[in-house]
């Protein structure tokens, strides 16, 4: 089945999901704008642990890259054990 353009391949912690149906959109800009809603969207989706990468590459008709959509999510936690106590300098 052909893709119709422009279609994106969201990727979660290296873990790519194809779209396959495509997504009609005025320019190419409301496409960017698109991705970037959607990303927002899952940030609201924190996963258990402390990283997460999400990302759409969106392609055109001949699958040729136009842009890539990045957020990643990391947690670091300063003055803390091994075992989660508080560490007083």
């Amino acid at each position: 089945m052909p893709l119709a353009p422009p279609w994106a391949i969201l990727t979660d912690n290296g873990t790519p999901y194809p779209d396959t149906e495509g997504t009609d959109l005025a320019s190419l800009q409301a496409a960017e704008d698109e991705a970037a809603m959607a990303l927002l969207e899952i940030e609201d989706q924190m996963p258990d642990g402390t990283f997460r990468q999400v990302a759409f590459q969106v392609h055109g008709e001949a699958g040729i890259p136009l842009f890539e959509v990045k957020v990643t999510f990391e947690s670091t936690r300063v003055g803390r054990s091994n075992d989660d106590r508080l560490v007083e300098a």
